[in-house]
């Protein structure tokens, strides 16, 4: 039997400033520096790079620097963070 652990619930100002990759919906990914979060959950990223596949040929990508962007939480699928940041938001 599994035991269940108490939750650590971080807010959501630790995430600003540390580099993030958004997976939308529509199979674009989103990697960029978290700016602010407003109270909807919509993010807004700076130094943003788009990735996306190429609609001819699903094995090309292609990538393009978008700079700023806005985020709107019902376009996101998932947001991911790699192991040094992870470690650096949940002090692990």
């Amino acid at each position: 039997m599994t035991e269940v652990q108490n939750k650590e619930v971080i807010p959501p100002e630790r995430y600003v400033g540390h580099q993030l990759r958004v997976i939308l919906k529509d199979t674009r990914i989103l990697d960029g520096v978290l700016i602010s979060i407003d109270p909807y959950g919509n993010l807004l990223l700076g130094n943003t790079f788009e990735t996306s596949t190429d609609k001819l040929n699903p094995d090309n990508l292609h990538t393009r620097d978008i700079g700023l962007v806005s985020i709107p939480k019902d376009t996101m699928n998932s947001i991911r963070t790699d192991k040094q940041t992870y470690k650096k938001i949940f002090n692990h």
